[in-house]
C-alpha cells in the first residue's frame, strides 16, 4: 500500500512539475513560429516557369520586398499560365484577381497606345536615358496618370540593356529578302517592321521556340544574348542579326493594383518603391555582366552573327516617325509621346559630350 501511494504521488508530482514548462513553452511559441506577415500579395508574370533573366528578376524582387519588410510583406510569384495567361496579367491586376504583375508594357497597346513608350521605342532611349526620364523628369508622373485609368500603379523594375535584332532560320542580305519574313516582334517595333513589308506577330515568350520549330514563324526577336541563349533559339535559327533599332533596350515593369496600393501603410509603400529601384539597377548590371559570356557561348554553338544590311536600317529610319505618331491617339498618349521625345531630343543635343564619343574612341 505504501509503495503504491508513493507511486501515485510521484506521478502527480511529475504532472504538476511539467505544467509550468508546458505553459512556458506555449507562451513562447508564437514568437518563434507565428509568421510576421501583415500583407500577402500575389504576383503574376508574363514569363515561363524558372525563366532566367527577367524571370529571375521577378523572384529576386519578391525576395527584396520580403527582406526589406522583415517578412511583414509576403509575395507569391506565379509564372505565366499558373494563375493567368502571360498576356492576362494586366487585366488580372487591374481587376484585383491578382495584386501585381511583372511584365513589359508594350504588351498593353490594346489598353492604351501610350504604354509601349514605357517598354521600348524604335531608335529610342538607352537604359540610362530611360531611367533619367522616369526618375528625374516627368516619366513616372505620366506613367501614374496612365495607370490610374486602369486601377494600376506602375514601377520600373528592370532593363535588359542592349538587345539583339532577331533570330532567323534563313540568311537575308537586302530589304527585298527581309520583306518576305514572318517574325515574332511586339509593340512599336513590330509595327515599324510592317512598313518594310514584314509580317509581325505577337507571341508570349514560351511560344516562340515551338513556333520557330514548327515553321509558324520564320524569325523572332526576344531580348538580349543572355535570355536568347536560355531560350535555345540557336537550335532552330542559326542566323542572328544586330544591332536592334526597333528595341534598343527593353524596360521591365511592375504593375500593382492601385486600390491595394492606396490601402498600404506609408512604410510598406516605401519598402516596395525602394525594392523596385534596387531591382531595376541589379537586373541591368546582371545582364551586362553575363552578355559577353553568352555571345561567346552562342558563337561556340555555331551561331552566325551578322550585321543588318544598311538599306534595312535606312528604310526603317525613314518610316519610324509616322509609326510612332500613330501611338499618340488621345490626350494621355500624346502627352507621353511629347515628353519622351523632349527628353530624347535633349540627350541628342548633348551627343558631342555623352558616352557615345568615348565608346567610339575606345574602338581606336
Amino acid at each position: 500500500m505504501k509503495s503504491h501511494k508513493l507511486k501515485i504521488n510521484r506521478r502527480k508530482f511529475l504532472k504538476k512539475s511539467a505544467l509550468p514548462l508546458a505553459i512556458g513553452a506555449s507562451l513562447s511559441l508564437p514568437k518563434r513560429v507565428i509568421a510576421k506577415t501583415k500583407l500577402e500579395l500575389n504576383m503574376v508574370t508574363s514569363w515561363p516557369a524558372n525563366f532566367p533573366g527577367i524571370g529571375l528578376g521577378a523572384s529576386r524582387l519578391a525576395n527584396k520586398i520580403e527582406k526589406l519588410s522583415d517578412n511583414e510583406i509576403k509575395i507569391n510569384v506565379f509564372s505565366a499560365g499558373e494563375l493567368v495567361p502571360a498576356f492576362g496579367v494586366f487585366d488580372a491586376t487591374s481587376s484585383g484577381t491578382a495584386d501585381m504583375y511583372h511584365s513589359a508594357e508594350f504588351y498593353w497597346t490594346g489598353k492604351n497606345k501610350g504604354y509601349p513608350f514605357f517598354a521600348a521605342v524604335p531608335f529610342g532611349m538607352t537604359a540610362q536615358e530611360f531611367n533619367s526620364w522616369i526618375y528625374s523628369q516627368d516619366g513616372q508622373i505620366l506613367w501614374d496618370e496612365l495607370g490610374s485609368k486602369f486601377n494600376i500603379k506602375h514601377f520600373l523594375v528592370g532593363n535588359t540593356g542592349t538587345t539583339l535584332f532577331g533570330w532567323f532560320k534563313k540568311e537575308f542580305n537586302n530589304l527585298n529578302d527581309f520583306s518576305k519574313i514572318k517574325i515574332r516582334s511586339p509593340g512599336m517595333g513590330g509595327d515599324l517592321l510592317k512598313t518594310l513589308g514584314v509580317t509581325p506577330v505577337n507571341l508570349p515568350g514560351g511560344e516562340i521556340l515551338p513556333s520557330l520549330t514548327s515553321g509558324a514563324i520564320d524569325a523572332a526577336d526576344w531580348s538580349n544574348p543572355v535570355m536568347d541563349l536560355a531560350f535555345g533559339f540557336y537550335k532552330v535559327a542559326k542566323y542572328c542579326y544586330y544591332p536592334d533599332f526597333k528595341k534598343p533596350t527593353v524596360s521591365i515593369s511592375l504593375g500593382l493594383n492601385l486600390s491595394k496600393w492606396r490601402d498600404m501603410s506609408d512604410n510598406h509603400k516605401s519598402i516596395i518603391s525602394t525594392a523596385c529601384q534596387s531591382e531595376n539597377q541589379e537586373m541591368l548590371s546582371d545582364f551586362m555582366n553575363k552578355e559577353v559570356i553568352a555571345i561567346q557561348k552562342l558563337k561556340s554553338l555555331g551561331v552566325l552573327f551578322k550585321k543588318l544590311p544598311d538599306e534595312v536600317i535606312i528604310e526603317a529610319a525613314k518610316n519610324v516617325e509616322s509609326v510612332i505618331n500613330n501611338y499618340a491617339n488621345d490626350d494621355i498618349s500624346t502627352k507621353i509621346r511629347n515628353s519622351y521625345f523632349n527628353s530624347l531630343n535633349n540627350r541628342k543635343s548633348f551627343s558631342d559630350f555623352d558616352i557615345s564619343n568615348y565608346l567610339n574612341l575606345r574602338k581606336i
